[in-house]
């Protein structure tokens, strides 16, 4: 006689449940069954049965994704479940560098506050980095973006070279291209510093005034330090100052009578003795015809490095000679080529377009100071200035490149 065999019931684990009641929970709160009381009654009954921090994990996950309605219950409801544990936890997930959205962390900042917490609400830059902003951070958590520029600033600060700061803001540009009405946050952040107007403020317009690739917003930035600084506020970081203490330090060109290609590079100095470089590919063959195929910077480096890493390396890997010429010289290979660009309607490189204030800065429009104190030997003056093929040296204003009406001035 063959024994009976028991079915075993599996036990569910109660934490699987916390969704799918917090769930039914919510429905009779929308539905008018129970109020804010209940709902308190309901999540409380849950932490008892399967501990605080699993319903604590549910609760805050339920504010990524869900109605703006819900969000603003839970962030009723959470206040009211008040105690040392719910605060540390609360801190726990803002201070974290992964988890939460900056979004989600902002209103757990909210909620901290509402809870007797010290919180400085205006400025969430206090509690977490940056640099943990997610791409996609920009568009749903503008709050963030408007005042946040007191955190941006503070890591300007700890920033010890010139052309590490450019890298820095560059990161910066980048994730704001992303962003819905980029140009709007700027101009909110502009704002947001002249009104706050310290001397943090102050750092963070003026690196932004010297590294932005968009004119309307350097011109912004510029207006209003002008204006900080008739209330006696200026910017007084060393390295964010030195943006604009750079100075021509050499520029070096390839054969320019190659068939088919060409290597320009321009060098400037920063304060404190690194060089960082622009370097732009020249194309001759079809369908570029002379036009800008590449371009990038270098980062920071020391002169001898740059010599050694960069200028000699560069030589042996292309297989030619690399000229030190003058900076007239290269100005003239890279004005012609960005019109050959122009002429050809080849879209300049997308690096080109990040570095645009330093090519213009740097390259096509140099101060006259850099122009007259180069000294360099041109060690192909035997050749004519322009490169181009064409014999006619052009001036091209970027500035009204994306228009295609550029400003044009024959030279010479």
């Amino acid at each position: 006689m063959s024994k009976s065999k028991k079915t075993k019931i599996r036990k569910i684990d109660p934490r699987i449940l916390v969704r799918p009641r917090l769930d039914a929970l919510s429905e009779q709160l929308g539905e008018g069954k129970i109020d804010l009381n209940g709902l308190e009654a309901g999540v409380r009954t849950m932490m008892v049965e399967v501990g605080q921090t699993v319903v604590l994990d549910a609760l805050v996950k339920r504010m990524e994704g869900t109605p703006e309605g819900e969000r603003e219950t839970l962030m009723l409801l959470l206040p009211r479940l008040k105690n040392n544990e719910v605060i540390d936890y609360l801190w726990q997930q803002v201070k974290k560098r992964s988890g939460f959205s900056v979004g989600a962390k902002i209103k757990m900042l909210v909620m901290l506050n509402t809870m007797g917490e010290d919180v400085d609400i205006n400025d969430p830059g206090l509690y977490f980095s940056p640099s943990d902003v997610k791409l996609k951070d920009i568009t749903t958590a503008q709050n963030f973006l408007q005042v946040g520029m007191h955190g941006l600033a503070r890591e300007l600060r700890e920033v010890k070279d010139p052309a590490e700061i450019e890298a820095f803001m560059h990161h910066m540009n980048m994730m704001m291209q992303t962003a819905n009405d980029s140009a709007g946050i700027l101009v909110e952040y502009i704002k947001n510093g002249e009104l706050k107007a310290t001397d943090l403020d102050a750092d963070f317009l003026y690196a932004l005034a010297y590294t932005t690739p968009l004119p309307d917003i350097k011109q912004k930035a510029e207006h209003a330090l002008e204006r900080m600084a008739a209330r006696g506020v200026k910017p007084v970081t060393p390295a964010i100052l030195a943006l604009s203490q750079d100075r021509f330090f050499g520029a070096y060109m390839t054969d320019p009578e190659h068939p088919w290609q060409q290597s320009v590079t321009v060098a400037w100095e920063r304060s404190g003795g690194m060089i960082q470089a622009l370097v732009f590919l020249l194309d001759f063959g079809t369908p570029w015809r002379g036009a800008l195929k590449d371009a990038f910077p270098t980062h920071g480096m020391t002169a001898n490095e740059f010599q050694r890493d960069f200028l000699d390396k560069s030589e042996r890997n292309m297989g030619e000679r690399v000229y030190h010429v003058s900076l007239a010289r290269a100005q003239a290979a890279i004005t012609a080529a960005v019109e050959a660009n122009r002429k050809n309607k080849i879209p300049l490189p997308k690096e080109f377009n990040e570095v645009l204030h330093l090519v213009d800065r740097w390259v096509l429009h140099p101060s006259a100071e850099a122009i007259t104190s180069d000294s360099t030997l041109d060690e192909l003056s035997h050749l004519p200035l322009v490169p181009d093929r064409s014999g006619i040296p052009v001036m091209v204003d970027l500035r009204d490149f994306g228009r295609n009406q550029a400003d044009r001035r024959r030279l010479g």
